[in-house]
């Protein structure tokens, strides 16, 4: 007995010493930095572990002793810890409050706003068809429960029996419109229906929307119907059946007696409100509560109100938090002369209850719906209804962060829709755009919630799965493979079957990049599709040893790199580039070769493999464009370079000025130096692009968007960073000449590029049948050993090679 209250009186020092932690550690965060509070931060952690010893749980003391070396570690340095150490060290206490509170204690944990969804609600489809309408199957693939009704006396029978989540109606049945909106009329009256009802019309003249309105109706959709639009307004309109905590509202106002009278009255209309009296804590209240709705009171005591509206507006969590703000009318011309606060609404003292009530009711629902539709917009891939590829890396950086506290292990798949592209060329984008949203659907019904899907690229799905363990990962890979490759994908008249490849990269180490563990789901993903069994391959965490091995021969080729820049093992060669128009303009390509100390040359994939984001890239790349102004200096002929630079160098932010510098040095033209990115690279790196490309371009040099066509949308980044040239990916002219398809989707493609700007070039031209294909599909520029191999000097005749 004894015994067991010890460990009771334990667990609440525990307790109480993390909340101490937790609300000093964001008091310092979000308020007022400052070291010695810290210092005080490391002495609470000190004392927890000294509590967690006497426990016996080796979890628990070895998560405290991780919190207190962290916390000693960032006090070291007397100022306040990067990012990165910030949210380890958040990710450590909300462990530990996550053991706590399962062994059997609670802390009170803070209400979040983040919906968390229910099953979807049930929705009544009343249509006169007696075949099952394609709306149907459209609501059943979003996983909303149909129920489907031909009859408007079946109709009102079901509705006099239960409320379904929402009422989708065709109001063309024989008995004419009008009886169908005398029905919804009658239903509102007798039973109270609360279901929002959405009508489908042949109609769609301002008489009809008029009735639909009268008789209560939500919305009105003329045939033929967008499926999209109406599931879009659907998700919209069940939202607060699909949450819990709808709606939070925080109340800044330093006067208790106003700011609990408000409160009152917004929970009468089950809103829950968070009163804040000082107001200094404002945004450490709004990450702990997480309003959907700010009302600040700007007559403040202990600081101005329109100085803490504006330093809110300015934070990144509150950029789209909508603002009601308070006033006296004697204030309102000022405030509305020189308060800038974005999203902000203003309301004069004293405001009547009903009336400040049903505002920010109504901003509520607005700034919900358009959150909703903004996180579909920048989250999530529009075809598959999955996360983006920006998204899922998101998560999954978070997920590593927690990696040795609540996640204990973390697999990554790859699946590879293997025939989609062969789909895509024989049956058409939109049918492969229809097998790509009904795999994504089964994919849905395979996963928990705890496992996000996302599409990450053209034909590849990525999912992340925590806590899978031992054979786990291998049973879930198959059941995804099962659900996706069973049965016809059944698109109009044509029944389709995917095939895929599925690889798999497990890591329980948080040091491990996240791009690392990509690149490894990526490679057993290849290794899947080769495999003649069940196309499926697990690759499990990398040993210590072997990834000891890794950086060993990592950080020697950096070594080897190294010496041969100190030493200028390195030269370059030139491809050149020619035009098929008639243009004898000299252009190249200039290529890096490099030998080591033995005199053996060099791979150069795997050099640039390595040093890609190291600083030795930066290097490289300042040798190559060197060296290349130097050759044009000395160059009696006018001539183009098309030079490739690495990833590293996109984040240089030097680069524009020492550019210029070596250009007014050697006083070679801009316009003779071409830069060429990657489009994955470009893709990736949209903010550095931007930054580089501005910075090339100011000072006149060209831009090249190199292996272009494997994006997700490759023609919006085109458009977004405007290239001088584009280089297509060799799979678009692979077996050109034979494949009239391929030509045909070439030359469309050319068109596009040629509208935008952008001179075309075809590389890796190793025979002569697809000369006359390139030149009468438009396309502008060829290279490739057809012409000329790399050769150190610029030797190719252009003059007398005219196509």
């Amino acid at each position: 007995m004894n015994q067991a209250k010890d460990q009771d009186s334990q667990r609440l020092r525990l307790v109480n010493h993390l909340k101490l932690i937790e609300d000093l550690w964001q008091k310092l965060y979000y308020v007022k930095w400052n070291p010695k509070s810290f210092m005080m931060l490391a002495r609470l952690a000190q004392d927890m572990v000294k509590n967690a010893q006497g426990r016996g749980d080796e979890r628990l003391l070895k998560l405290v002793t991780q919190l207190e070396h962290h916390v000693k570690g960032c006090a070291t340095a007397n100022e306040m810890p990067p990012e990165s150490e910030r949210q380890r060290l958040t990710a450590l206490i909300d462990a530990l409050r996550f053991i706590l509170v399962t062994d059997g204690g609670s802390i009170s944990e803070e209400p979040r706003t983040r919906p968390l969804l229910a099953a979807q609600p049930e929705i009544f489809l009343i249509a006169p068809e007696i075949e099952k309408p394609l709306l149907m199957n459209k609501l059943e693939d979003f996983s909303y429960r149909v129920r489907l009704i031909s009859n408007l006396t079946e109709a009102e029978e079901r509705l006099h029996e239960r409320m379904p989540g929402a009422v989708i109606i065709d109001v063309d049945f024989p008995e004419g419109p009008e009886a169908v909106f005398e029905m919804v009329a009658n239903l509102h009256s007798q039973i109270g229906l609360r279901a929002p009802v959405l009508f489908l019309a042949e109609r769609n003249d301002m008489a009809a929307r008029l009735e639909a309105v009268h008789s209560g109706g939500v919305a009105y959709f003329s045939k033929p119907v967008d499926s999209d639009e109406l599931i879009g307004l659907l998700r919209e309109l069940l939202l607060p059946q699909t949450s819990q905590g709808y709606y939070r509202v925080l109340i800044v106002n330093d006067r208790p007696t106003e700011a609990w009278e408000m409160a009152g009255a917004l929970e009468e209309q089950g809103i829950t409100p968070r009163v804040l009296i000082q107001p200094l804590q404002v945004l450490q209240d709004i990450h702990r509560f997480r309003p959907d709705l700010l009302l600040i009171d700007l007559d403040l005591k202990e600081v101005g109100g329109p100085e803490l509206a504006k330093v809110i507006a300015q934070h990144r969590d509150c950029d789209i938090l909508p603002i009601v703000l308070l006033c006296f009318p004697a204030d309102v011309t000022h405030y509305l002369m020189n308060l800038e606060v974005p999203g902000a609404s203003l309301l004069t003292k004293p405001v009547p209850i009903s009336y400040l009530c049903w505002e920010v009711k109504q901003r509520l629902r607005r700034a919900r719906a358009m959150r909703v539709k903004l996180g579909l917009l920048s989250d999530n891939d529009a075809v598959s209804g999955l996360y983006n590829r920006r998204r899922f890396m998101v998560l999954m950086e978070r997920e590593l962060e927690a990696m040795g506290l609540r996640l204990q292990a973390l697999a990554v798949f790859f699946i590879m829709l293997d025939n989609l592209r062969p789909i895509r060329d024989s049956a058409g984008v939109a049918t492969a755009d229809e097998v790509v949203g009904q795999a994504a659907t089964r994919l849905r019904q395979v996963l928990t919630n705890e496992q996000p899907a996302a599409r990450f690229s053209d034909a590849i799905f990525t999912v992340m799965a925590p806590n899978l363990l031992g054979e786990a990962p291998l049973k879930l890979a198959r059941r995804i493979r099962d659900a996706l490759e069973t049965g016809f994908y059944k698109i109009g008249d044509q029944a389709l079957l995917l095939r895929t490849s599925i690889g798999i990269a497990v890591t329980n180490d948080r040091s491990q990049d996240h791009l690392m563990v990509i690149q490894r789901a990526d490679s057993a993903c290849g290794l899947a599709r080769e495999a003649k069994g069940e196309r499926i391959y697990l690759q499990q965490n990398v040993p210590v040893a072997k990834r000891d091995h890794e950086v060993s021969s990592r950080e020697r080729v950096i070594d080897q790199v190294r010496e041969i820049v100190d030493h200028e093992w390195l030269w370059l060669v030139f491809q050149p580039v020619a035009s098929m128009r008639g243009d004898i303009n000299q252009r190249y390509e200039v290529l890096l070769r490099l030998r080591d100390s033995q005199g053996q040359e060099l791979v150069p994939g795997s050099v640039f493999g390595v040093v890609y984001n190291h600083e030795l890239g930066l290097a490289l790349d300042r040798w190559v464009i060197t060296q290349a102004l130097e050759m044009l200096q000395q160059r009696q002929t006018t001539t183009t370079l098309f030079i490739k630079v690495l990833p590293i160098t996109l984040q240089d932010r030097t680069l524009s000025v020492w550019l210029r510098e070596k250009l007014e040095e050697t006083d070679v033209e801009a316009q003779r130096i071409v830069f060429e990115v990657a489009e994955s690279t470009a893709e990736r790196s949209l903010r550095d692009m931007f930054t580089f490309l501005s910075g090339i371009k100011l000072i006149g040099c060209g831009f090249c968007l190199d292996r272009f066509g494997r994006g997700t949308d490759s023609l919006n980044l085109l458009k977004n960073l405007g290239a001088d040239y584009v280089k297509l990916d060799m799979y678009l002219v692979n077996n050109l000449a034979k494949d009239t398809k391929k030509q045909s989707q070439l030359k469309e493609l050319v068109h596009n590029l040629d509208s935008l700007g952008a001179a075309t070039i075809v590389g890796g031209v190793e025979d002569v049948q697809t000369m006359p294909v390139l030149w009468s599909l438009g396309v502008d520029l060829i290279q490739g050993f057809f012409l000329q191999h790399p050769y150190r000097e610029m030797s190719y005749d252009f003059a007398s090679a005219g196509f």
